[in-house]
């Protein structure tokens, strides 16, 4: 989800669980100023009610599975993960979502703490669920408030993460979860993220993975597999919805979705190129303005890298992260990692 444009303070009262960094008209003034130029970012998919509604159903479904299969494999290790994360961290989680996996973790830093210090039920773990959707940031709160954490939900960018910093407690551990860090360009993100956290913040993350191939009949299976898991009706329709929202016909475009190489300083990676092709002459109406298109027009949308674990690890390493601990599914195609800041 990537941003554009500067973000806005707006510090709400300590009573509020939630500070907006971002002015509640900067979607649908964003998807205006985008589609002018034939882009739709994937972000401006996750906005609003619509679009978190339509996130939620597409997670949901049976036809994409990445994010489920990644809060199992964590709830499956979170025990082995929590051993190397001291019990004094905030929690701060980046897209957040519905804020299921972040429970996760919550639970048993909790648990880990009163452990270690039976005294400490009264001091509470801090708790911050970051996104650009306010609805997602609500449901994250909701989703643990039978837990003794004290939260504070905060609706911005992750390019924005100088100006997010200032609201959170050191020391944290920062997480993005659900595959989310695959849909940003490695070195930035990383980057990014290095500038940004203090020595003795931990980062972690998960990733769908390209399995390691051999042979060609494996690279066919993987491209495969992913196509199969990105182009599914129910994903196309995601993918499409904010133009079915503001007036265009069904039949006026189409999505595609291709896997391509691309270059990197570690080597060729693969990533997918999703676009929506105008078939016929249309147009749509974003607030009060008219955005129209043409017969063979072109608009370009987001991507999801899908790394092998190995090229996962040595992007880590040329941006100054150390790995702390590591978790690979059997199948290879789900990782786990913990890093922190290479001293």
């Amino acid at each position: 989800m990537n941003s554009t444009g500067k973000a806005r303070l707006e510090q709400a009262p300590e009573k509020e669980e939630k500070i907006i960094t971002i002015s509640e008209k900067d979607p649908e003034e964003r998807l205006y100023e985008s589609l002018k130029n034939h882009e739709l970012p994937d972000y401006l998919l996750y906005t609003g009610v619509e679009g978190a509604n339509n996130w939620l159903k597409l997670e949901g479904s049976g036809t994409c599975p990445v994010a489920r299969q990644l809060k199992i494999m964590l709830e499956e290790n979170v025990v082995s993960i929590i051993r190397f994360i001291p019990a004094c961290m905030s929690l701060v989680s980046v897209e957040v979502g519905s804020g299921e996996k972040e429970r996760v973790l919550l639970k048993e830093l909790i648990k880990k703490k009163l452990a270690e210090n039976p005294a400490s039920e009264k001091v509470s773990t801090r708790y911050y669920p970051v996104d650009i959707n306010s609805q997602f940031v609500d449901a994250a709160l909701e989703k643990v408030k039978d837990l003794p954490v004290e939260k504070k939900g905060i609706v911005g960018f992750i390019e924005d993460m100088p100006l997010l910093k200032k609201h959170w407690h050191l020391p944290v551990l920062f997480c993005i979860l659900g595959n989310t860090f695959c849909n940003y360009e490695p070195e930035f993100i990383l980057q990014l993220i290095h500038e940004n956290l203090e020595q003795g913040d931990l980062f972690f993350f998960d990733a769908n993975l390209l399995p390691a191939q051999g042979s060609d009949e494996e690279t066919q299976s993987a491209t495969k597999s992913i196509l199969g898991t990105y182009a599914s009706r129910k994903n196309a329709l995601f993918n499409m919805y904010p133009l079915l929202q503001y007036g265009m016909a069904p039949n006026d475009f189409d999505f595609e979705l291709l896997l391509a190489h691309v270059d990197s300083r570690i080597g060729a990676l693969y990533r997918t190129q999703k676009s929506l092709n105008i078939l016929k002459d249309s147009e749509i109406r974003v607030g009060e303005e008219t955005i129209c298109f043409r017969e063979g027009d072109v608009i370009r949308m987001g991507f999801t890298y899908k790394y092998t674990y190995n090229q996962v690890l040595a992007f880590l390493d040329i941006c100054g992260f150390e790995v702390l601990k590591a978790l690979l599914s059997e199948d290879g195609t789900n990782a786990m990692i913990l890093a922190n800041k290479r001293i």
